[in-house]
């Protein structure tokens, strides 16, 4: 059925909270001093434990990935399903069910990606795992994964964060951050983060912070050293090209097949294949400066009809709007962080500090009930530095925002990329 401008707008309308920007009461965690627990294995996968954050390790073809990935984690996996789609459309289950039969029109997985998602379905199925959902008077289905894999299509995200290089940096390299910023549909969302660690059997292992069955990427990084951030943007919405790819799933076909030199292109042809009914900004961060450009950085403005790549001023500051725009509150966080970088600069031998750097992100945060950050994170590849904190609730059931709180973790590269079997 096709369905007119209208409806997508009322579904989009509907299915998210209206968007703002991203607290915790546990110890801060050095993991990497001693050897992680290994609570679950299988043949293409196992879940460690460092301190109370999980790393997920899925390794083999995109069918072994996936299929390790449903049966390590089924009963979390259909948790999540029936909280995130009873959040947004318990109070309208026909609402889902258009947004069901619009699916298959406007979305096109990768073959790769559709693969891994079928079989990690058919994991979750060989878990046990129960499927009710009481919300819609039936079980999950394939169609329901495939619906949440697709949620950056239907739903706003806040963000900010910013990059900075070589002479800005406090010991070299090319240093970047990221707040997410998200709807709370509960405090699952915080309980049940990890780091899914992808080794496919093409292309650069990927790690992603994100929750048991999303196998998109809003904030990652690879075994290159590059990393990869979505922010919600503000160009022109509406009605999205058909068949077009969820943005989250290009991020992690960027990281995984892209070289450093080939990777604005790639970017670019990658995020073609998009169309962002809300419009996206995606912020790649490479190790070095590619071949023939100025900054390691590109970001790209996607909406409804185009990719276009701007390269911004150092250091790069992104929040939520297009080079062009830069109003209210994404203009106000935007001057708030270039003016704390800024000020770390302003010497000519003064250089920005990772501790500098939460200091800038601490500034943009969201706290709250209804929307707040809920991870953060600082990156560097060589040195490298890779610090994750995410939110908590407080005993008001608000979230403290993932830079403030004290659920934190700092882990060295040979435990982000452990090698496995």
């Amino acid at each position: 059925m096709r369905l007119a401008r209208f409806d997508l707008s009322v579904v989009i309308f509907l299915a998210v909270t209206p968007w703002c920007v991203a607290q915790t009461s546990q110890l801060e965690a050095k993991n990497g001093k001693r050897p992680p627990a290994v609570t679950a294995t299988h043949d293409h996968g196992r879940v460690e434990q460092h301190g109370d954050l999980r790393i997920v390790r899925l390794y083999g073809s995109p069918e072994e990935r996936g299929f390790a990935h449903g049966e390590l984690l089924g009963k979390e996996i259909a948790d999540l399903c029936r909280a995130e789609l009873g959040y947004r459309f318990g109070r309208q289950p026909r609402m889902l069910g258009e947004v069901r039969r619009m699916l298959p029109r406007l979305i096109a997985y990768p073959d790769d990606v559709q693969a891994e998602l079928e079989a990690l379905y058919r994991g979750i199925l060989a878990s046990g795992a129960k499927l009710a959902m009481k919300d819609f008077d039936r079980d999950m289905d394939l169609q329901d994964l495939l619906l949440v894999n697709a949620l950056d299509v239907f739903a706003l995200m806040g963000c900010s964060g910013f990059t900075a290089w070589e002479d800005m940096v406090e010991g070299g390299g090319v240093l970047t951050t990221r707040n997410f910023d998200w709807p709370v549909s509960g405090a699952h969302l915080m309980k049940a983060t990890v780091l899914l660690v992808q080794y496919p059997t093409d292309g650069h292992a990927f790690a992603a912070v994100t929750w048991p069955g999303y196998i998109g990427m809003v904030t990652g990084v690879n075994a290159d050293g590059c990393a990869a951030f979505l922010h919600v943007g503000s160009g022109e919405g509406g009605m999205p090209e058909p068949d077009s790819m969820p943005t989250a799933i290009a991020a992690r076909e960027i990281l995984q097949r892209g070289d450093i030199d080939g990777m604005r292109e790639l970017g670019r042809r990658m995020l073609e294949e998009t169309s962002p009914p809300s419009s996206f900004i995606t912020r790649i961060v490479m190790p070095r400066k590619p071949e023939g450009s100025d900054t390691p950085v590109a970001v790209y403005e996607t909406d409804i009809r185009k990719v276009v790549l701007k390269d911004r001023e150092a250091p790069c500051v992104v929040t939520n709007h297009f080079a062009a725009h830069g109003g209210g509150d994404s203009g106000q966080r935007f001057a708030q962080i270039t003016e704390g970088v800024g000020a770390c600069l302003e010497n000519g031998d003064k250089k920005l500090s990772v501790a500098e750097a939460w200091d800038a992100l601490r500034a943009v945060d969201r706290s709250g009930r209804g929307f707040a950050t809920l991870h953060s994170l600082v990156f560097r590849a060589d040195p490298w530095v890779f610090e994750l904190r995410i939110g908590v609730p407080d005993d008001d059931d608000r979230i403290v925002a993932a830079p403030r709180a004290t659920r934190r973790y700092s882990f060295a590269r040979d435990v982000v990329f452990a090698p496995v079997p």
